[in-house]
């Protein structure tokens, strides 16, 4: 026999969490209904307070969106993009100049590099072709010599020509030259993976193409140093 209780003299049900639902009906019956939402009164503690996905006791930042495994956020106090756990420069923003962009660091570009990022002068052609003259082969293999000392570089080579003739004929034929370029830097141990090409033709003059000397100037290859 248990005594009873008001109205009906039975024995109060019994409620092991003491959250005011009776075991009977709670589906959390050792954890304490916390009225939180979105569920307030369903007997059970809501465990991702921030909505995050992430339950307590995994969530160690409870209160804040945060993402696996600890349920925190991922902090970037320079908010250059690298998170701060890696970031050699957590409270100095990277230099996006395509050197040595992951290590979350400002920087500037190292003299033999910078020669190698631009309007590069000095690659010639044989008229018409994308034969490069032997006497670019000097500039270029001073590109191979960077592009080695540098290993983690990577580069975009634009070709561009006037405007003087078809348009698609100079879009390849600025295409084929860029090709070229690639291939010698190749044909001198230069990853291929590590070099892009781009055919622009009378695109992005750099000088007037009504002038000899300003058709000259676009002519040109570029290079561009790119993040991969």
């Amino acid at each position: 026999m248990q005594p009873g209780v008001a109205p009906n003299g039975c024995p109060a049900p019994i409620d092991s969490d003491r959250d005011g639902i009776p075991d009977a009906s709670d589906p959390c019956p050792q954890e304490a209904e916390d009225g939180q939402p979105p569920n307030a009164s369903d007997g059970c503690p809501n465990k991702d307070l921030d909505g995050d996905g992430i339950l307590l006791p995994e969530d160690k930042c409870p209160s804040e969106k945060g993402v696996a495994p600890d349920g925190c956020p991922v902090r970037d106090k320079d908010a250059d993009g690298i998170p701060d756990d890696s970031d050699k420069c957590p409270d100095q923003p990277e230099t996006k100049n395509g050197f040595e962009d992951a290590d979350g660091c400002p920087d500037e570009l190292p003299k033999a590099v910078a020669k190698f990022a631009g309007v590069i002068k000095g690659i010639e052609f044989d008229f018409g072709k994308a034969t490069i003259r032997k006497g670019s082969n000097k500039l270029l293999d001073e590109a191979v010599k960077v592009l080695t000392e540098y290993n983690d570089l990577h580069v975009l080579i634009t070709g561009y020509t006037d405007d003087v003739g078809e348009r698609q004929t100079n879009i390849d034929l600025s295409e084929a030259r860029a090709n070229s370029v690639k291939a010698y830097l190749v044909s001198k141990g230069t990853d291929a993976g590590r070099v892009e090409t781009h055919g622009a033709g009378p695109d992005n003059p750099i000088a007037d193409n009504k002038t000899d000397k300003g058709r000259q100037q676009n002519r040109r290859i570029e290079f561009k140093l790119i993040t991969k």
